[in-house]
């Protein structure tokens, strides 16, 4: 029973030394700048979007919905009806429907579930209403929205899961009034 005792704390010790000796390593700086620093006196801007920039080429379909198209529909309080008219976002209410979705405007992109589609604000997540991490776009006044940018295709390899059908960006106004 001591031969066991000794042995584990033999290695007990052994590993309380090499947590010790790689704690007290040196760190040493790294004297010249990678060659993709920027400029001096330039910044980097860093978004969790790949879609905060429409105008860049894309192999994925995307979908612009301008401020004169969300006024051209009749100025709707509810951006889910603007969003409704677009061919791959399958409508969870419509004018025929009763009270459906308990309040809630969600998007749908290609009858996966809203669950499955991203919802983001100006290139960040936004928060979601509920534990199936479902956005309710009544959150998002309809006064403020620039546009949005639908990116369908999947993109799952770019979000995660959250956007197997799609990503909706909506862009908010900078200068409001």
């Amino acid at each position: 029973m001591t031969k066991i005792k000794t042995t584990a704390y033999r290695v007990g010790a052994a590993g309380f030394v090499l947590a010790i000796a790689s704690l007290a390593a040196p760190a040493f700086a790294q004297d010249a700048a990678p060659a993709d620093a920027a400029p001096e006196g330039q910044t980097i801007v860093v978004t969790g979007s790949r879609i905060a920039r429409p105008d860049l080429t894309s192999t994925s379909p995307l979908n612009v919905v301008t401020a004169s198209d969300i006024a051209m529909k009749g100025g709707s309080a509810n951006i889910e009806n603007v969003l409704n008219d677009l061919p791959q976002i399958t409508p969870t209410t419509s004018s025929a429907s009763n009270n459906p979705g308990g309040g809630v405007a969600t998007v749908n992109m290609r009858n996966l579930g809203s669950q499955r589609t991203l919802v983001l604000v100006d290139g960040r997540r936004y928060m979601s209403y509920d534990v199936s991490q479902t956005v309710d776009l009544n959150t998002i006044p309809s006064a403020l929205i620039e546009g949005v940018d639908v990116v369908t295709g999947g993109q799952s390899a770019v979000y995660g899961s959250d956007a197997i059908a799609g990503v909706v960006n909506f862009r908010l106004k900078r200068n409001f009034s």
